[in-house]
Formats: C-alpha cells, sequence, structure tokens
C-alpha cells in the first residue's frame, strides 16, 4: 500500500523530497518507508521558479495518516499505477473469428492506437491512410516550405502518418486524469520517446521525436500482422442493412471488413462530407478561431522568469480571457522556442499552426489565440456549416496575403491601433507574411475579441502587446466545428460497427486525447471478443 501525495514544492534533481514529504505527513522522518516521483512541473509563478511534483509514497502507519485528511494526500490505487505508467498495460489475447477485420482509417493519434491496441489483442487489422508515410511527407512538406514543389492536397502538415501531431509542438499532455493514459505514454516510450516524458506533467516530444517514433511504432504494427496502407484515401462506406460492412477506397477498390473506426482528423472536411451521406447523425459544434502571436522567445522569458532563463526551459504561459460580457478568449497550443507553420490541405487558403523541435531552440516564441465561435455564428443550421465558416476566413487570408501561400500578419501594436501594418519585423513563417490589416479577413467579433483578450493578457504580461510582437492568421482549425454523436461504446448512433474516434470526430483536442479516445473504443471493441478457452 502507498499513499499519492501531489503539490509538492520540491527543488528538483539532486534535492532530498523525504524531509518534505515526512512534514507534509505531518510524521517523523524514519517512518518513511520510500517515495517515488511520479509527476513533475515547473512553477514559475512570482518569478519564483519551483518543481510541483506528486510522489508514491511508502510510510509505516497510513491509516494514522490518511485519518488526518490532509490536503493533496490520498491512498494510491491501482488505477494510480496505471495512470503514471507503473505497471504492464499489455491487453489480453482475444478469440478473433475468421470473418473479423476491423479496418482503421487515418494514421494519426486515435487511428494508430485504436489499431495498435486491436492488434496486441490478436486482431487482423487493415489501417488505411490518405497520405504518405512519414519520410516521405517530411521531403514533399520541406519541398513546399523552400518553394520545390507545391501543396499536395493529400500529404502535406495535416495529412499522413501520424496526423497533425507531426508536424506540431509534439505536447503529450492533457487535462484529463485517467488510468488509460499509462498505456498511451508507456506505448510512447517503447517506441522512442524519453522516459522522462512519464514525469513530466506538461511533457512534449517536438516534431523531431515524433517523427522518429513513427516508424517503430508502424513496425510494431506491420510484426503484430497489421496491413498499412497509405495514400489510400476512403471515398464511401459499404452500409448494409444499418451496419458498416467496409469501404471504397479512391479508384473504386472496395474492402470488406468490420468494424469500421474513423479517425480522420479535424482537417478532413470530404471524410466529414460522407459520413453525413452515409446516414451517421451529426450536429454543429463550437469552435475557436483567431491568430498566432509571436514573440522574441527571450521576452517571454523575461516575463516569466524575471530574468533570462540561463539553466531553465524555454519559459511558457497559459492565458484566458473571460470577460462578463463579449467573446472568451484564450491562448492555445503555445510553442516555445518555435515557429508558425502552414496548415492547410486545401490549395487557394491559408491555416497556420505552430511546431517546434524537441531541444525547443528557436528564437520566437508563439502561439494561439483564439476567440470563442458558436453555432450560431455559422449563418446555417448544416451540421458541417461550420466548415464552411472556417473555409470563408482561410480563403479571404490566402487572397490578401497575395495569394502565393503567404500568410497576412499585423504588428500587435497596429492592430490595437485599428490601422493596417506597413511593414514587419522578420518571423518564423517559412513561405513568408505580408503586411494586412486582419479586421479584412475576420469577422467582427473575432477581431474585437482578439483585441480585447492581447490588451487583458498584456496586464498580466506586461509586453505581450509590445512593438515586437506580430499576429499571424488564421488559426481555425484548433477543433473539428461537427461532432458525430456516438453510444456509450462510441459506436455511431445510426450506423452498427461504425465507430468515429478522435478530433475530426468531435471527441478529442491533441495528441494525448485523441490517442486515448482511440484506444478506448478499441478497448470496448475488443472486449466484446471472448478470451482464449
Amino acid at each position: 500500500m502507498a499513499l499519492l501525495v501531489s503539490n509538492v514544492a520540491w527543488q528538483g534533481e539532486g534535492s532530498d523530497p523525504m524531509p518534505l514529504l515526512a512534514q507534509r505527513l505531518q510524521v517523523p522522518l524514519e517512518r518513511l518507508v520510500d517515495a517515488r516521483l511520479v509527476k513533475r512541473s515547473l512553477d514559475a509563478r512570482h518569478k519564483k521558479q519551483t518543481w510541483r511534483a506528486v510522489f508514491k509514497v511508502e510510510v509505516m502507519g497510513e491509516p494514522e495518516v490518511l485519518s488526518r485528511a490532509l490536503a493533496s494526500v490520498r491512498q494510491w490505487t491501482e488505477r494510480d499505477d496505471a495512470r503514471y505508467g507503473l505497471v504492464d498495460l499489455t491487453p489480453p489475447r482475444r478469440v478473433w473469428g475468421d470473418g473479423d477485420r476491423p479496418i482503421v482509417i487515418g494514421a494519426g493519434p486515435a487511428g494508430l492506437f485504436a489499431a495498435l491496441y486491436l492488434a496486441e489483442t490478436g486482431a487482423r487489422v487493415l489501417l488505411l491512410e490518405r497520405g504518405d508515410p512519414m519520410e516521405a511527407r517530411v521531403r514533399a512538406v520541406n519541398a513546399l516550405w523552400r518553394g520545390r514543389a507545391p501543396l499536395d492536397p493529400e500529404s502535406n502538415l495535416v495529412f499522413g502518418e501520424g496526423g497533425a501531431g507531426t508536424f506540431s509542438d509534439g505536447k503529450i499532455y492533457t487535462r484529463r486524469r485517467d488510468g488509460d493514459l499509462g498505456y498511451i505514454f508507456r506505448r510512447l516510450v517503447d517506441f522512442g520517446a524519453d522516459p522522462g516524458v512519464l514525469e513530466e506533467a506538461w511533457a512534449h516530444l517536438g516534431t523531431d521525436r515524433v517523427r522518429a517514433i513513427l516508424p517503430v511504432l508502424r513496425a510494431r504494427l506491420l510484426d503484430l500482422g497489421t496491413e498499412v496502407r497509405f495514400r489510400s484515401q476512403v471515398v464511401d462506406l459499404v452500409v448494409e442493412d444499418g451496419a458498416c460492412r467496409g469501404v471504397v477506397i479512391a479508384g473504386g477498390t472496395v474492402e470488406r471488413g468490420a468494424p469500421v473506426i474513423i479517425g480522420a482528423g479535424h482537417s478532413a472536411r470530404d471524410t466529414a462530407e460522407m459520413l453525413v451521406r452515409a446516414g451517421v447523425e451529426a450536429v454543429a459544434r463550437p469552435i475557436g478561431v483567431g491568430a498566432r502571436i509571436e514573440h522574441p522567445q527571450k521576452l517571454i522569458d523575461r516575463a516569466q522568469y524575471g530574468r533570462e532563463r540561463r539553466e531553465l526551459p524555454p519559459a511558457t504561459y497559459r492565458l484566458a480571457f473571460n470577460p462578463p460580457t463579449g467573446r472568451r478568449a484564450h491562448t492555445f497550443c503555445m510553442c516555445p522556442g518555435g515557429m508558425v507553420v502552414p496548415a492547410t490541405n486545401h490549395p487557394g487558403r491559408v491555416v497556420v499552426n505552430g511546431m517546434s523541435f524537441s531541444a525547443r531552440r528557436a528564437s520566437w516564441a508563439n502561439a494561439a489565440i483564439i476567440v470563442e465561435v458558436t453555432p450560431d455564428d455559422y449563418g446555417s443550421d448544416d451540421p458541417l456549416a461550420g466548415y464552411d465558416f472556417q473555409d470563408r476566413i482561410e480563403r479571404a487570408c490566402f487572397q490578401v496575403a497575395g495569394g502565393d501561400g503567404r500568410a497576412p500578419a499585423q504588428r500587435v501594436v497596429d492592430l490595437l491601433a485599428g490601422r493596417p501594418s506597413e511593414d514587419l519585423p522578420r518571423v518564423s513563417y517559412p513561405l513568408g507574411v505580408t503586411p494586412s490589416d486582419l479586421a479584412e479577413v475576420f469577422p467582427t467579433f473575432v477581431v474585437a475579441g482578439l483585441i480585447a483578450a492581447i490588451k487583458e493578457f498584456d496586464r498580466e504580461m506586461p509586453g505581450f502587446a509590445g512593438p515586437e510582437a506580430v499576429v499571424i492568421a488564421p488559426e481555425t482549425r484548433t477543433t473539428s466545428p461537427v461532432r458525430f454523436l456516438r453510444d456509450k461504446r462510441g459506436c455511431a448512433t445510426t450506423v452498427a460497427d461504425l465507430y468515429p474516434v478522435g478530433e475530426g470526430a468531435g471527441y478529442g483536442g491533441g495528441i494525448i486525447s485523441c490517442a486515448l479516445d482511440g484506444y478506448r473504443v478499441a478497448q470496448g471493441i475488443a472486449a466484446a471478443r471472448p478470451l482464449p478457452p
């Protein structure tokens, strides 16, 4: 037995936590048997750097300690072992019939982890991805950035092995607190992630580490008997007697199998249209829309640490604005030491996102500032109307910036003053930026929300709205504007044996939450199969 002790103010590596834990538990030091660090995060509030840590603690006289009901102290459970990746979570093998052939669509986090879990239970999985494997995908993106190739609508920063997370900061944290998280984190470590990510509360991989992990994960799937096909876009579903019995691939090939899991991502608008045609029940969802704000990383370091960071990691921030009236806004997907990147799969549009490598050594820091948008703003009752709302902004940005892939950008001081920018400082965006007025591309309420939020954030973090700050637009694809309705098992409510998962289905918001959703749906599917006698 053990205790979970959280929110421990610890000085980090080289500092003995035992005296702190004895003080927290109000016991003599000699009663502590063992302590294991399971999670930590850097707390830089008030310009004082402290690690906030979670420990698994063994103590003599545990019932007496628990009887005091101390703050941030509770019984350690088996779910904690699973949540923090301290136990083997390999699933049991199941009996799959000769006709059982799960089909997984999309090799993003949701699809990959759904396929992995099913394959580990013995299923013969077919994994279909419309884009390229990671290696070819990276070459295509690099060629686009260097002006050597046009945008490939099927393999780009959002489509291809790994999904949108392949070209991102690679954040692998989530606000969810669930025992199943241990499976996701343990597998990432098995495939090449630094074991330290198991202890970091705000862990990130970086795009380079994601790219190193993906081929290992793919090899594991192949070893388990999974058939993995790239450049295989699913364009229709085979629905018979109210159940999904297979898929149609571009070119006309029909692949029969069930169940069918769809983890197509938030940018697969054609896949969403396919699901609606097949009779899958859908509703419009709220989203956030805004722009990336970019600063010199040194400015953020000074604002957060009160000095140059030296031995500390590049500083981050998370800010929220909740006015009594008007639109809420918050920062999203902050990338310290990163860059702003183009993230569209549609020609004739501009979309931006943030990305960083594992070392986070770039000179810039960026984050999205997004303003809440509700389905009432879409101008239609169509469940897919949010896509049209995004698309209008993305088209406008493409045209305003020159129609060649550059992004519209504006100095923050100009945005607050209501004037277009005439020049811009150097920014990280690889395709270039055009001095613009964001009022020309966003609805009025989005611009007003951005201005109000930035003013508030500047009060919280002086310099945030200073002359070095630039906003680069648009950040439209923060999440899917549609949700496909599911039952408790994750199956579509109106089509049997069809399982929409992850961010594109409206059930995730990042690498880990999407992986977790795919994993949980796969768990339910596998659990319906018997164990070997």
